[in-house]
């Protein structure tokens, strides 16, 4: 069903880059305006557009981490990523060498 000025919930994951089931989360959130007919939502396009603005303004905490690539969490727990190098039991030992004193 293609209404004039109205956006499926497909066209509006695509123009999101989102999927269809996070689309109806919005919109059952009411973050994105839409409306139902006969069980179908549709959108409108000003309200896609104003609410795609809204998540490119938006600051949230998700847009701040980095990604997991480059943050490289586990080194300092698994003590290779500053002592032994990629040898994981040099990475032991150093990690052991390093915390002795703080016993």
């Amino acid at each position: 069903m293609n209404i004039p000025g109205l956006l499926t919930v497909a066209d509006a994951a695509n123009a999101l880059d989102r999927s269809t089931e996070q689309v109806r989360r919005y919109l059952r959130e009411g973050r994105l305006k839409g409306r139902r007919f006969g069980g179908q939502w549709f959108i409108e396009d000003k309200a896609l557009s104003s609410f795609r603005q809204s998540l490119t303004e938006s600051n949230s905490w998700l847009d701040r981490l980095r990604p997991a690539a480059k943050l490289r969490a586990l080194d300092e727990v698994v003590a290779i990523g500053h002592g032994g190098g990629s040898n994981i039991a040099d990475g032991k030992d150093a990690y052991r060498r390093s915390a002795w004193w703080k016993r």
